[in-house]
């Protein structure tokens, strides 16, 4: 049977803050020998289980649903529930004494709700609360000394309203943070960002501390040193980026990173992260971190070449995803400068070519071909010997692009203006792929250069013709010959190249000069879809002799597309800055390149867009 009448509670008040004035309401006795006599624990009104809520509710009258909105419900294994919400033990300071000296003057008036008792706020003992939202002053928060300090007894815990008074006339001004506006909302009931809502309160809110604590105080500060005013920062810091979900915080986590490029140091992820990177990494309790740790993990793993089977947080690493020039170096055995202007000067990643990346990373996966291209590089002026054909006629394959150079970029020097064995190879397993070995030739049938003579076509364009399955009769008596052994029908040529010109069709190699880009660059742009699939140049499709349909492009559409556009690397150029900076400054105005599906195509900005 409940007691009667039933003590109203008071708004925000705590289990033993009530249970003391019930004692003085009920019994005018003190709490402890109120809770003899109803014949309850006192461990048990510091940290109830729900079989104790239930009997309080039925003694006090109390619905269930308040009583668990008024303590730290203990629920087992260092779990614990306040307001609904599942939290870790070290959610709740119950090891420390917490008070707002301003508010127990104001309770300590007659008028007040508790008709001049002391009353004890349940969220005066929650980690992340350090300020008082109605008085806007820092909490006092100290360790506890006593068992009344333990309980919480505001009558006893706290000074004198002398002292109170001089604890107010000293407090710091501290309007709450973000951090603490968020879990009272959340703790109340309110909805707030979604990434943050969608994990246990106490990981969403430590997320917040750890992540602004080293962009606040530092990635190398003391914690265990550090004021509850910088914590205080830290969470209001830290909120501005989690609340903003996986996006915001890898912007937080790229501006350190960059801040730390920028001061060229040197050093991994734990140089860089700091505590962030030690609390993730040194879990020796096996708590979980909640979703920010995959986060982390997966911006460490897209910035440092963290090698297959390294620990990381607690998992070993399944993939390289990206490599620096010292890591590519001691991979591959090359020289760390031949890598560096080659990782520069073929676009895996913005720099001097001659000054060294440092720690910047880049695609391991395209590095390291990279690395393989260069170390089985061909000079142009070996190229003849390995396709069969002259020299006007492998610096046409290199300049139109069908073979590229590893770097086509003036300043790419020695064996970066090479051509990879990979492309050479590719180049003519393609070349010889579109040919019918035969006996012997059939009738009218010319090696490509006799052929050229004959139609009238240059030997580019027929070989461009060729490979894009253009043309339907071609043959090889001796593969060995390799190009020279490549026979076509000088006739159907001179059709095929007619019928292209006159409908305004070009191939994809003569769309490649036209675009003027380089040929890698030139070749991602013509394949560059819109986001919406469409094509930014659109493909037109011609079905030949044989019934295949053969990409290609309408000359005044490519040309079109090249005259209204501009790529970042020529703009910056005719600008004397560096792209980084030039896309910086862009960026800045709101000017932003082409979307594209692709991840890998070049940035291309409408002139348009420029001129405004």
């Amino acid at each position: 049977m409940a007691l009667h009448p039933i003590l109203p509670v008071i708004d925000g008040e705590s289990l033993t803050s009530y249970l003391s004035r019930a004692a003085h309401f009920h019994a005018r006795a003190h709490v402890y020998a109120f809770l003899d006599m109803i014949e309850f624990p006192r461990s048990a009104a510091m940290a109830p289980d729900t079989g104790a809520l239930c009997r309080l509710s039925g003694l006090l009258g109390l619905p269930h649903e308040t009583l668990t909105r008024m303590t730290f419900v203990s629920l087992g294994n260092r779990a614990r529930s306040l307001c609904g919400e599942v939290v870790h033990a070290e959610f709740a300071k119950l090891d420390k004494t917490s008070f707002c000296p301003a508010c127990l003057l104001a309770d300590a008036h007659q008028n007040s709700p508790s008709g001049g008792t002391r009353v004890g706020r349940v969220l005066w003992q929650v980690e992340h609360v350090r300020a008082c939202p109605v008085h806007g002053i820092a909490l006092i928060r100290r360790q506890n000394a006593s068992y009344a300090e333990r309980f919480q007894l505001m009558s006893e815990v706290a000074p004198d309203d002398a002292e109170l008074h001089d604890l107010v006339e000293a407090a710091a001004t501290f309007a709450p943070s973000d951090l603490q506006t968020y879990v009272e909302d959340r703790l109340a009931g309110r909805a707030g960002p979604a990434w943050l809502d969608e994990q246990p309160l106490d990981l969403a809110a430590r997320a917040c501390e750890m992540l602004g604590v080293i962009i606040s105080e530092g990635a190398h500060c003391n914690l265990n040193t550090l004021p509850d005013a910088d914590w205080h920062r830290a969470g209001h810091v830290g909120f501005e980026f989690t609340a903003r979900g996986e996006a915001g915080i890898r912007e937080a986590l790229q501006s350190l990173f960059d801040q730390f490029v920028e001061d060229g140091l040197k050093g991994g992820p734990q140089k860089v992260f700091g505590r962030l990177y030690q609390w993730l990494q040194f879990n020796k309790n096996a708590r979980p971190k909640g979703p920010i740790r995959d986060v982390v993990r997966d911006f460490i793993m897209d910035r440092f070449p963290l090698e297959v089977g390294d620990d990381l947080f607690g998992e070993p690493v399944a993939v390289r995803r990206v490599h620096t020039v010292g890591s590519l170096a001691r991979v591959t055995g090359q020289h760390p400068k031949t890598l560096n202007r080659a990782v520069v000067l073929t676009g895996l990643a913005e720099g001097d070519p001659d000054v060294s990346l440092g720690v910047r990373s880049f695609d391991a996966v395209a590095a390291e071909a990279l690395a393989r291209r260069i170390e089985t590089a061909i000079p142009v002026l070996a190229l003849p010997k390995f396709l069969n054909c002259n020299r006007t006629q492998a610096e046409q394959l290199v300049r139109t692009g069908m073979i590229p150079r590893i770097s086509d970029l003036d300043e790419a020097t020695g064996v970066l203006k090479g051509v990879a064995l990979e492309h050479a190879e590719s180049f003519l397993t393609n070349l010889m792929s579109k040919a019918t070995q035969v006996a012997a030739p059939s009738d009218g049938m010319q090696d490509i250069l006799t052929a050229s003579v004959t139609s009238r076509w240059p030997v580019i364009d027929i070989v461009g013709a060729l490979v894009s399955g253009g043309l339907s009769r071609v043959e090889v008596v001796d593969p060995a010959l390799k190009f020279k052994g490549v026979l076509v029908d000088p006739a159907e040529v001179a059709t095929a190249m007619a019928n292209q010109t006159a409908s305004g069709l070009i191939s994809l190699e003569r769309a490649v000069e036209v675009i003027g880009f380089s040929p890698l660059a030139a070749v991602a742009v013509l394949n560059m879809t819109a986001p919406d699939g469409d094509d930014y140049i659109p493909k037109h499709v011609v079905t030949n002799a044989k019934g295949v349909g053969v990409r290609m492009f309408r000359e005044a559409e490519v040309q079109s597309f090249r005259d209204n556009h501009i790529g970042l690397v020529e703009l910056a150029a005719s600008e004397g800055m560096t792209p980084k900076s030039m896309k910086a400054i862009l960026s800045e105005k709101g000017i932003h390149p082409l979307p594209a599906r692709q991840a890998a195509v070049p940035n291309i900005y409408r002139k348009s867009d420029l001129a405004a």
